[in-house]
């Protein structure tokens, strides 16, 4: 299992940035973001995953009250 990576607050305002825009990424976009940020090709599409599964567990939540 590898570490956790700790994001810094550029990354996650740049990754959030690039979220609002598009909630997939394909390979050319996931290399320049990785490239961009100093991050893997692997971090950032696990980013994306967890993101998306954020949006829909506070979509699913909202939809609770």
């Amino acid at each position: 299992q590898k570490p956790r990576t700790a994001f810094t607050n550029y990354q996650l305002e740049e990754l959030e940035k690039r979220f609002s825009l598009k909630k997939y990424v394909n390979q050319n976009d996931r290399d320049h973001i990785a490239m961009h940020l100093g991050l893997t090709s692997s971090q950032v599409i696990t980013w994306f995953q967890n993101r998306r599964a954020k949006m829909k567990r506070d979509i699913d939540e909202w939809k609770a009250d």
